[in-house]
Parts: structure tokens; C-alpha cells; sequence
């Protein structure tokens, strides 16, 4: 039998927040979001394909208050997840044989995931997120950079195209039209402009090689640390990702 939730109350303390951010979700189960191609490949988090938009759901003196204090200028304004185009670049992609959002390791379940995919606050930016780049820093393995210049647009970009190059970028957040105040993180923005996504001036990073060879299925190759006009095309390395 399915878990049916806890009710509460208007005005009831359902939680606090201490030092970590506070992290939540509303989801409608009666609703399957349209733009995950395969929505069962998402069973290991079997909400996430539910995912609805939460201001909604707010009396509209809360809702204002809340959009107010929301870094998102753009509609929609809780942003959206489910960017998958079929037969392009856009969207999430797994590792071939890596069992989709699961993984292969539960540990680790993220390290054959890939995403190219707007920026969740400036969506007029494309963004290379990996579970396992090469030189990553973080324990986890994963690593997320701006598309510099994304052309053609990842949306646009379809099964027959020739090889796509893109250069990577570590990535800025900085007030429209004003180029000062910039920050690496949005935890320290306060939301009283709306917000671009500017390269990196040291541009850490690297190259991403693409090509899509069937309509659900990537091959990717990315060169840490190099520019484009270091790279000629695909390797031994490269790897393939499917839908």
C-alpha cells in the first residue's frame, strides 16, 4: 500500500532549519511531467517525474512574498526539470549500461549521468553537467560548467549534424546590465535584480565533444583543461550515452 502523505494544518511548525539550505518539493502523482522521454527510467526516485510547480499552491500574499525573495526573474518561476528534446542534444542522458537514474552503484548512482540543460536561474545559458569528470575536485566526481556560447543551441542540434565542439566555462552570477558584484555562488545574492550567467575570466574548464548518432543516442568526449583549438575529434575515450 502507498504511502499517502501526513496532513497539516494552516500555520502548523512542520519543520526548522538549522545550518543546512532547506530543500523541498510539491508533487501531484495525478500528473507525469511530458518532458522526460522515458519516465521510467526514473524509478529510484519515483516523485521526481510528479515534480509540480509549488508557488501555486500558496495563498497569493504568501506566493508574493515568496517570488520576491525567489532568484528566478523568468517564467516559469519555479523553473523546470524536464528538459528533454527528442532526437537532440537538450535534456538528461545516461550512460550506456550504467542503469539509468539508479546507477550501477547506489553509492554512487549519479556517476553516468549528463545533463545539457538551460541554467535554472538564467535560462538564456546552456549548461554541461557529468557524474564522473575527469578532474573534478569534489568527492563526488561530478562537475557542471556554462556552455561558452552555445551555437548552435544544444535544442537545435539533431541526429546527421556534423560533430559538435563546445568550450566549457566555470561560471559567474551577475545583476542584468551590471557587471559588478558578480559571485560564484548564489547563497550570498539577494534577490533584488535579475540575474545573468557570465564565463568565468579564467574560464576552467575544458572542451566537450558531442554527436548525436541516433535519435536517443550520444557520443561524448570532453577534454579537461584544453581549448578548442586543441582538440580535433573523438578518441579511444570517448563514451556513449542513451535516453
Amino acid at each position: 500500500m502507498g504511502w499517502n502523505g501526513i496532513s497539516v494544518k494552516a500555520g502548523q511548525l512542520i519543520g526548522t532549519i538549522g545550518e543546512q539550505t532547506l530543500d523541498f518539493g510539491v508533487y501531484d502523482y495525478e500528473k507525469v511531467l511530458e518532458g522526460f522521454i522515458y519516465p521510467e527510467h526514473y524509478t529510484r526516485e519515483p516523485w521526481k517525474i510528479h515534480t509540480v510547480d509549488p508557488f501555486i499552491y500558496f495563498p497569493d500574499e504568501v506566493r508574493e512574498v515568496l517570488l520576491q525573495k525567489n532568484l528566478r526573474k523568468v517564467e516559469p518561476f519555479a523553473g523546470k526539470i524536464d528538459h528533454d528534446i527528442d532526437g537532440t542534444l537538450s535534456g538528461n542522458w545516461f550512460e550506456v549500461d550504467s542503469n539509468w537514474l539508479a546507477g550501477k552503484n547506489a553509492q554512487r548512482y549519479w556517476d553516468g549521468h549528463l545533463s545539457i540543460v538551460p541554467n535554472h536561474i538564467d535560462p538564456n545559458a546552456w549548461m554541461f553537467a557529468i557524474g564522473n569528470w575527469p578532474t573534478a575536485t569534489s568527492s563526488s566526481g561530478a562537475e557542471h560548467f556554462k556552455i561558452v556560447n552555445a551555437q548552435p543551441s544544444p535544442s537545435d542540434v539533431r541526429m546527421g549534424d556534423a560533430l559538435i565542439k563546445y568550450e566549457l566555462s566555470t561560471y559567474w552570477y551577475c545583476p542584468e546590465h551590471v557587471y559588478v558584484g558578480c559571485t560564484k555562488s548564489i547563497s550570498s545574492i539577494t534577490p533584488d535584480a535579475k540575474l545573468i550567467v557570465m564565463d568565468s575570466p579564467t574560464r576552467k574548464g575544458g572542451v566537450v565533444l558531442m554527436q548525436v548518432i541516433e535519435s536517443r543516442l550520444l557520443k561524448v568526449e570532453v577534454f579537461p583543461d584544453k581549448k578548442p583549438i586543441e582538440v580535433d575529434g573523438f578518441t579511444e575515450n570517448a563514451k556513449f550515452y542513451e535516453r
